[in-house]
């Protein structure tokens, strides 16, 4: 049973009356295999008519090639005298390669010379990247609580810098390691280090100390959020869903929505409590919530969900699920590994929360959800359907997106709440999931 049942009085497996799949009242066609366990799943010189022309006979050779011969004197066809220039037609031939030799050698020279400072200067960080022009705008995100070495990374990653290791060297050479600060700034490619140092210490531009806060708690819908938008912001909340169902408004400078289910922004709506300006309208509340999202992910490692062929989205919709699975930061793994397990064994994931939210609901306080309410038809109904639902649920908390990347290494299927703080315990097997719904009964006072 989920932190959800919990609040809403149902059982381990997040259906009143229910210990699991094959307990009393359960349809027959969930199987004890499938049973859930509050799983409810970036030249030439000189010219013509000058008294000292060379013989008409040697305009074509080079000047290099005429070398003085003393006491030799030629007339034109008028008798005027002028010294001459003996030829050595030998010159003419080797003088000319000789040359081209030489200015090769000089030219290669210097090339290496100005190629050789040149990268002196960009590996010091003096001078940008040679790889793109400088001068560009970019607009980098720098997650909380990120290392120098990481700032260095996501800098160079986007041509800001050119060195990371000059760019750190200059940060711990000033003292400032711990002055860098996080969040979303608009910098430019090229940048010497000490620039971007200085711009890392006074922060990114601030939001307006005036304005109205709104507050989005973890866990809430789009439709849920709106509604917070529209209580603080004075914005309509059709409005703001109007804009949060245009994803393919935003995909050019948001990418991390590739994928979307729906059109949707749901799941990327990062909740967290926010100043926005008075007079703002949908679309810059929407940019806002997007923003802090690529802030908190970007330093988001998908290399073991890759591995399972996940996609970003599909750690979205999971990380949605865990959200509302457990209040337990601790947990938040081990809820992750039995999704990835359930799947792996090719189980429906039986999570009551798909069904809170195929019903249209943020949140259930009806009575507990019935054999009815698990038949909805929907593509996020996980009793239905063995795979992940359509899309998220709600807006995840960074702490579940970590958990659904990186889930705990575990051979867990099932969890049952067995706590009155909302720990669950974690079962392998189905006999101890069905032991703990004994626990979980007794606790809860809820008969079978």
């Amino acid at each position: 049973m989920s932190e959800y049942q919990r609040r809403h009085g149902s059982s381990g497996s997040g259906v009143s009356g229910r210990t699991g799949a094959s307990s009393t009242g359960a349809s027959q066609r969930f199987s004890r295999r499938n049973a859930h366990a509050g799983v409810s799943r970036h030249a030439a010189a000189g010219g013509s008519g000058s008294r000292f022309s060379r013989p008409e006979t040697s305009w074509q050779d080079d000047e290099a090639a005429y070398l003085p011969d003393e006491g030799f004197e030629r007339g034109d066809s008028e008798g005027h005298a002028f010294v001459g220039y003996a030829v050595d037609s030998s010159s003419i031939r080797r003088s000319p390669l000789r040359m081209v030799a030489v200015i090769a050698i000089v030219v290669v020279v210097l090339g290496a010379l100005i190629f050789g400072g040149f990268k002196l200067a960009q590996s010091l960080g003096f001078i940008g990247d040679a790889a793109g022009s400088t001068g560009e705008q970019v607009t980098i995100f720098v997650p909380e609580g990120s290392t120098t070495s990481e700032i260095a990374s996501i800098l160079k990653k986007d041509r800001v810098i050119s060195n990371e290791s000059a760019f750190v060297s200059a940060v711990q050479s000033r003292g400032v390691e711990s002055r860098l600060q996080p969040g979303k700034y608009v910098l430019s490619t090229g940048m010497d280090n000490d620039a971007v140092i200085d711009a890392l210490i006074a922060g990114p531009a601030p939001i307006s100390a005036e304005g109205n806060k709104l507050t989005i708690p973890e866990g809430l819908t789009l439709e849920a959020t709106a509604a917070r938008v529209e209580e603080a912001c004075g914005i309509p909340a059709a409005d703001f869903i109007a804009e949060a169902h245009s994803a393919d408004k935003y995909l050019a400078d948001y990418p991390f929505l590739e994928g979307v289910y729906n059109n949707s922004l749901e799941g990327f709506l990062y909740p967290k409590t926010y100043m926005i300006p008075e007079g703002s309208n949908a679309e810059y509340v929407v940019r806002v919530l997007l923003d802090q999202f690529a802030i908190e992910t970007a330093d988001l490692d998908l290399s073991y969900a890759a591995s399972k062929n996940l996609t970003l989205f599909d750690v979205m919709v999971m990380a949605s699920m865990i959200e509302k699975e457990t209040a337990a930061p601790e947990e938040r793994p081990l809820v992750a590994s039995v999704l990835y397990n359930r799947l792996h064994e090719g189980m429906y994931l039986q999570i009551c929360a798909t069904v809170v939210y195929a019903m249209g609901l943020d949140n259930y306080d009806g009575h507990p959800l019935l054999e009815g309410d698990l038949a909805i038809e929907s593509p996020y109904n996980t009793y239905l359907n063995p795979s992940l639902p359509a899309g998220p649920i709600c807006s995840p908390y960074i702490e579940s997106i970590r958990a659904a990347a990186q889930p705990a290494e575990t051979d867990y299927l099932y969890y049952v709440l067995t706590s009155e703080d909302g720990h669950h315990t974690f079962c392998v097997t189905y006999e101890e999931f069905e032991a703990a719904n004994v626990v979980y009964r007794e606790l809860f006072d809820v008969s079978g």
